[in-house]
């Protein structure tokens, strides 16, 4: 799934993408074919090192047009609008200046959590971009898995470029009236 991903980023909206992946999800997806798709190191921990990276939080941060997100935890999204920056994915977010779109992924129990309604407004009044969740199935009931969709990576793009586009218009009216 997420090498596919990265060719349609790479097809359809970036000229390069750099992966990091949290250490929870260097278990369900192969580090090499991440590496392979992207023709880049992939970094997981905060004293990862790469060619001409040395303090990844920050050089991974700097001069990119955008951080996505995907798929945004509940908890990846709990960390940054508490400014907990204890793994590296958390860590570039607080310190980069590019736009950050979250692309949420959670169970639905967890949605309506209190805690997780008051973390994803805290992102949207921070100046975080954070799309509608993806529909699709629950992993751990199975539930929907019989009438599962194709990714829907053609939305998801489209969101992003009309989510972007809106936020750099709103950009522009801000600094323009400062």
């Amino acid at each position: 799934m997420l090498p596919g991903f990265i060719m349609s980023l790479l097809q359809n909206f970036a000229d390069d993408v750099q992966v990091v992946v949290s250490p929870a999800a260097k278990k369900l997806v192969s580090i090499y074919s991440v590496e392979a798709a992207s023709r880049h190191k992939v970094f997981v921990e905060m004293d990862d090192e790469g060619p001409g990276v040395f303090v990844p939080h920050i050089e991974l941060g700097r001069d990119v047009d955008l951080v996505l997100v995907y798929p945004a935890t509940i908890n990846i999204m709990g960390k940054v609008a508490n400014g907990i920056a204890d793994e590296l994915i958390a860590a570039i977010i607080l310190a980069t200046s590019a736009p950050v779109v979250f692309v949420p992924i959670a169970n639905e129990a967890m949605w309506r959590h209190p805690a997780a309604r008051r973390n994803l407004e805290t992102l949207r009044q921070d100046g975080y971009i954070v799309l509608p969740p993806l529909p699709g199935w629950e992993v751990a009931t199975r539930e929907g898995i019989a009438q599962l969709p194709p990714f829907p990576i053609p939305t998801l793009l489209a969101q992003m470029s009309a989510a972007i586009s809106a936020e750099s218009t709103a950009g522009r009216a801000r600094r323009t009236s400062d």
